[in-house]
């Protein structure tokens, strides 16, 4: 993880550095911890396949496998597609 990610990651996540994860989640896992995020407005680290993260809301579901992410500035908004995320973390 690059030291900009490290510092928002640990701005919104308290965790320690050695018990992160690098394990992908299954998909009923995914989508549990999304439609959770949604339902309690938390604030989630959504990390990608592609190896990027997103810190935002889940303000929205469109389809059984589309959410609407409202990012931390709170201007953006991005549909995700839950096939393209690697794991999802709670604040």
């Amino acid at each position: 993880m690059k030291n900009s990610l490290k510092k928002i990651y640990h701005y919104f996540f308290d965790y320690d550095e050695d018990k992160l994860s690098i394990y992908s989640q299954y998909y009923y896992e995914i989508l549990t911890d999304l439609n959770s995020a949604l339902l309690h407005r938390s604030y989630i680290l959504v990390s990608y396949q592609d190896g990027t993260s997103e810190i935002g809301q889940i303000i929205k579901r469109i389809s059984a496998g589309r959410f609407i992410l409202r990012l931390e500035n709170k201007k953006l908004i991005k549909i995700v597609d839950i096939d393209t995320i690697f794991r999802v973390d709670f604040a």
